[in-house]
């Protein structure tokens, strides 16, 4: 079964499509403060790969790579978001940087190798809000560049590096500032790669014929193949699991498809198709990365999507939506680079090669909250706590799929007295509060209605 997500269908939300449009995610901040620079006018790259650091403080960054350069941006304190400082690097054609953070430390990879920049710069980011410290580059031997860079643990991964025929490179940073190389995977070109616990999966991009390498790393210094894996028309440039690694996605940014694909990963040795977003227009889907069953997708033109993936294998359903490019679809590697989802507030970020930092969160929902990632097997309306109460009680309810709900209080004669929430909501463990502070006392009943369910109980408010 192919999974469609076509923007201009989806007449469910009540939205047309088209640039700048969005849908249940809210635009906190932007900021374009490097685009003076680089390769063309302001239309074409100024802006690379973003990430994200936490300190030890809670406070919460942005990294962003620009033209000639990395930033560091605040975000602790959206909308008021603040650069506490930048680190310049070296130049490729088109202002290539990547990003990894282990600890207090960051570590830039670039496909540039001038001005006395080349290898894996290490950045102290401890000392923040005040500054950072660039403390060293590491070379070693031919590695003097590499395309991407991502960690697990106290190790390093290169991958489209200078060695090993552009294959995986294990870095040792038990160390943060004394890098040591261990191992490497096959000399097959891996474009990017994501890890989880001891497994390595490879993004082949320009091998049709193995597309993806899947690597046992549990001996960092003797990595070993586990299986290769191809489909029609790959382009694989990035892959990554849900954290149970039941479920995997690639992206393809070359070729005929430049889609996002899902796949079944249970059995390693029978990898099986299982759903297929395609974006709207001729977008380019270029990155994803899956936070719990929530998958953020970055893509060239169209800004970033979240897909609810909690009902796999049944169809994926939108969290939220939002474009951050302001041109047409069919343009080139222009609009969202990267997405970093990963922040406790809640907050994520998007690079766009022309316009920069994004930040967003998902709009509100009029005082339902989550009660975690679970995700229910059945529908359940609970019993509101306290009950009697005056004037504040919490409602819970499940919702085992996405749906479109109404949680409503009427009073005694069936009149409604309070829409709590009447929208769009993934499927979850939620509680919602109510406040009847404007009600008499008296019985009152609250229901939640959704696509395939409706149910409604008594509740009392004593003054």
């Amino acid at each position: 079964m192919r999974f469609f997500l076509i923007y201009a269908a989806l007449a469910a939300f009540g939205a047309l499509i088209y640039a700048q449009a969005s849908f249940n995610i809210d635009l906190l901040a932007q900021k374009n403060e490097h685009r003076f620079g680089g390769i063309g006018p302001d239309t074409s790259y100024h802006y690379s790969s973003v990430w994200g650091y936490t300190h030890p403080n809670g406070r919460e960054y942005a990294i962003i790579g620009y033209w000639n350069g990395t930033a560091i941006y605040d975000i602790t304190n959206a909308p008021n978001v603040v650069q506490r400082d930048t680190i310049p690097g070296p130049t490729s054609y088109y202002n290539y940087r990547e990003f990894a953070v282990i600890g207090n430390y960051l570590y830039i990879v670039s496909e540039g190798t001038g001005g006395g920049q080349a290898g894996v710069q290490i950045v102290n980011l401890s000392y923040l809000p005040d500054s950072v410290q660039h403390v060293s580059n590491w070379v070693n031997g031919s590695i003097t560049r590499s395309h991407t860079i991502k960690s697990y643990g106290n190790y390093l991964y290169l991958n489209g590096s200078s060695a090993n025929s552009g294959g995986i490179v294990i870095l040792d940073a038990t160390n943060p500032t004394n890098l040591v190389q261990l191992g490497s995977g096959p000399a097959v070109y891996s474009h990017d790669c994501f890890i989880l616990n001891d497994t390595i999966y490879t993004s082949n991009i320009y091998n049709t014929t193995n597309c993806m390498t899947i690597i046992n790393a549990t001996n960092k210094n003797s990595p070993t193949v586990v299986t290769q894996f191809t489909y029609p028309d790959p382009g694989l440039h990035n892959v990554w699991t849900t954290p149970d690694r039941k479920w995997l996605v690639t992206t393809d940014e070359i070729n005929v498809g430049r889609h996002a694909r899902l796949w079944n990963i249970q059995n390693l040795n029978n990898i099986t198709f299982a759903y297929e977003y395609t974006p709207y227009q001729t977008a380019t889907v270029h990155n994803g990365y899956f936070k719990n069953y929530l998958l953020f997708l970055a893509h060239y033109k169209a800004g970033v999507v979240v897909l609810d993936c909690a009902n796999l294998p049944g169809a994926p359903t939108v969290k939220g939506y939002y474009d951050t490019y302001f041109g047409p679809a069919n343009t080139g590697y222009h609009g969202a680079w990267n997405v970093y989802p990963y922040y406790n507030s809640g907050y994520f970020v998007v690079s766009d090669m022309q316009t920069g930092l994004w930040l967003f969160k998902f709009s509100n929902t009029n005082g339902i909250t989550s009660n975690g990632g679970e995700v229910p097997s059945t529908y359940k309306l609970e019993q509101n706590y306290p009950n009697p109460f005056n004037p504040m009680t919490k409602i819970r309810f499940d919702l085992p799929e996405a749906s479109n709900i109404s949680l409503k209080v009427y009073d005694a004669a069936g009149k409604l007295v309070e829409t709590i929430y009447d929208g769009f909501q993934v499927a979850g463990k939620y509680t919602a509060d109510f406040n009847a502070s404007k009600l008499s006392s008296g019985v009152y009943f609250y229901s939640l209605v959704t696509e395939n369910f409706a149910e409604t109980k008594k509740m009392v408010v004593t003054k």
